[in-house]
């Protein structure tokens, strides 16, 4: 076969340019992903044009996000369950972006006050309410709380719990204990949270400096002239068991719906 043209590209220099094995290539075109631009059949040299480049790198993106190659295969040619896989793709960018939120929430310096912009999540929780004497009694509820809403076997696994100050007095620690649940779960501990903008800090350290930060949040509030839209939730981020005792590397996003 005559050499090919220069809008071609062989296979060392597509494995060269997008850092892919020639066996990789094999793979994708074994499994019907990729048809080169030209083969020659007794050879078996393979050439590849630019659309063939971008299908390789969407292919590689595809990967990257966590589809196997038969998803990816489904993907691209299964028009019949075309809902189901954009489900499954708004699934994989939403743990994407909860693992971006905790590596910059896990930069969270000790003292850091700084107020952020926030979502809060429309989610349904097992909501129970108590009068606390400190931090740890709370501590103890939201643990009791926890217990009751696993054993209804509705408990989401995505979902982050919190507490919200239901007292018009932030001091006090008069506490609506709060667990994700699926959004299926009926009971009379049942409570559907709306989405909302929010403003909010990531309090690094132990659970009774939380007030640090409700009270900087305030300050932020009186001082830009800022509508609340509900109570101050503790949702906690980062703490027992995987911080055990050590109470600095707590982290707690203490957040306040605004309107």
């Amino acid at each position: 076969m005559k050499k090919h043209d220069s809008t071609l590209f062989q296979i060392g220099e597509v494995t060269k340019i997008l850092g892919v094995t020639r066996k990789t290539l094999l793979v994708f075109e074994d499994m019907g992903l990729l048809t080169p631009a030209v083969k020659d059949e007794e050879s078996g040299y393979r050439y590849y044009s630019a659309d063939n480049m971008t299908q390789i790198r969407s292919i590689r993106s595809l990967q990257t996000l966590g589809l196997s190659l038969k998803e990816v295969a489904e993907y691209y040619y299964d028009i019949d369950n075309i809902d189901i896989h954009l489900q499954h793709l708004m699934e994989l960018r939403a743990n994407l972006d909860r693992n971006i939120q905790m590596l910059q929430v896990r930069a969270t310096k000790q003292g850091d006050l700084t107020v952020h912009k926030a979502t809060l999540p429309q989610q349904v929780c097992f909501c129970r309410q108590y009068r606390c004497t400190d931090s740890v009694d709370a501590a103890n509820k939201l643990r009791d709380t926890y217990i009751a809403a696993a054993r209804t076997g509705k408990m989401s696994m995505t979902g982050r719990m919190f507490t919200m100050r239901v007292s018009q007095d932030t001091e006090a620690l008069d506490l609506m204990c709060c667990i994700p649940m699926n959004p299926d779960f009926d009971g009379p501990e049942r409570v559907e949270f709306p989405e909302t903008a929010a403003l909010c800090i990531y309090y690094r350290g132990p659970y009774e400096g939380n007030l640090n930060a409700v009270r900087a949040l305030m300050s932020h509030i009186k001082e830009h002239a800022i509508e609340t839209a509900g109570p101050f939730r503790s949702i906690y981020m980062e703490g027992p068991p995987n911080r055990g005792s050590n109470t600095k590397d707590y982290i707690t996003q203490v957040a306040v719906p605004i309107e």
